[in-house]
């Protein structure tokens, strides 16, 4: 993929990400780490710097025992097997509370004997693999879907805790974290670990950017959507956001269309809705800082305010040519 947009000085090496569609497994547990490692072992080359699995690709996994626990492991060994290679990947990881440890707004609970009570919370997270490197990065995704991931004003909603339940989430909502970070690459390229929802939001997205991030990964479950137009116009911000920032992007979904985003917000090598396949493609990384990273939404803000001023000077004229008619 040849990407037009300006690219800064030295950072002109090509870095190969691999994005992932996951499907359906009717087989054993522990098929979804075969079926994903099956799919790398398809499209890796040796050129291959990264590969990207969608949101939620497996889990639900303790977070204190990542990179320990027979899953993680084995995505450790795959990566060990490909010096070049790092691993980006979407888990659903769960913090079991210490009884000492303070408890967090997002916290679950369950008796499971008189006396005995378990804390918990849960995160949509994203999780780095690196070659040699015994800790797992973790990242937890912020911007989270009313309803299904976190109620809005829940005490005053509390009867709405079965529809909840019924779309898998919680009144307690998913663990979140205060600012927005990256992973970093052994040649100190930024990748921003963007789940899903977040890809939505413009200003909030530029957060991963002032982290350092000099290229996109949208990691992403669009079954929410079924086949219908919804998770084509999911697609669509990525190229917002790609022209908002300059970055390129690698998209990597979960029953949706994985693609590659270069920084005009050209769309590249789209998969087919539901398809799992392999997508390998070659993005430049940019570090420039644009207007939008810098200045956010301040044009739509000035425009807000510039329209309520009209409106409110129409408003009040025609007040004046009223009073004015009836004496």
């Amino acid at each position: 993929i040849e990407f037009n947009a300006p690219i800064p000085a030295g950072a002109s090496r090509t870095y190969v990400i691999e994005a992932r569609l996951d499907f359906p497994c009717d087989t054993p547990p522990g098929c979804s780490d075969l079926r994903f490692l099956h799919l790398a072992d398809s499209a890796v080359t040796p050129q291959t710097r990264v590969l990207v699995f969608p949101e939620t690709s497996f889990g639900p996994l303790r977070d204190r025992e990542l990179g320990k626990d027979r899953l993680t492991r084995k995505l450790q060994q795959y990566v060990d097997q490909h010096p070049q290679l790092e691993l980006i990947a979407g888990l659903s990881v769960y913090h079991l509370f210490a009884n000492d440890e303070p408890r967090t707004p997002y916290v679950r609970s369950r008796v499971r004997t008189p006396g005995d009570t378990l804390f918990w919370e849960s995160y949509n997270a994203a999780v780095q693999f690196v070659p040699g490197r015994d800790t797992v990065p973790i990242y937890r995704k912020s911007k989270l879907v009313p309803g299904a991931e976190f109620l809005p004003y829940r005490r005053i909603f509390f009867f709405l805790e079965p529809l909840v339940n019924k779309l898998d989430g919680s009144i307690a909502g998913l663990g979140v974290q205060p600012s927005r970070s990256v992973f970093t690459d052994a040649n100190g390229i930024g990748y921003a670990p963007v789940i899903c929802y977040e890809s939505v939001f413009g200003e909030y997205h530029t957060g991963y950017i002032r982290a350092g991030a000099q290229v996109g990964l949208i990691m992403t479950n669009d079954g929410w959507w079924d086949n219908t137009a919804g998770h084509k116009q999911h697609l669509r911000y990525a190229s917002l956001r790609a022209i908002e920032t300059r970055r390129p992007f690698a998209r990597a979904a979960n029953t949706g269309i994985s693609a590659f985003i270069d920084q005009r917000g050209d769309i590249h090598q789209p998969t087919a809705y539901n398809e799992a396949v392999a997508v390998r493609g070659t993005v430049l990384p940019n570090d420039r800082i644009t207007f939008y990273v810098r200045w956010g939404d301040l044009i739509g803000r000035l425009a807000l305010f510039t329209a309520i001023v009209l409106l409110l000077n129409n408003f009040v004229k025609g007040r004046l040519r009223k009073g004015g008619a009836s004496e």
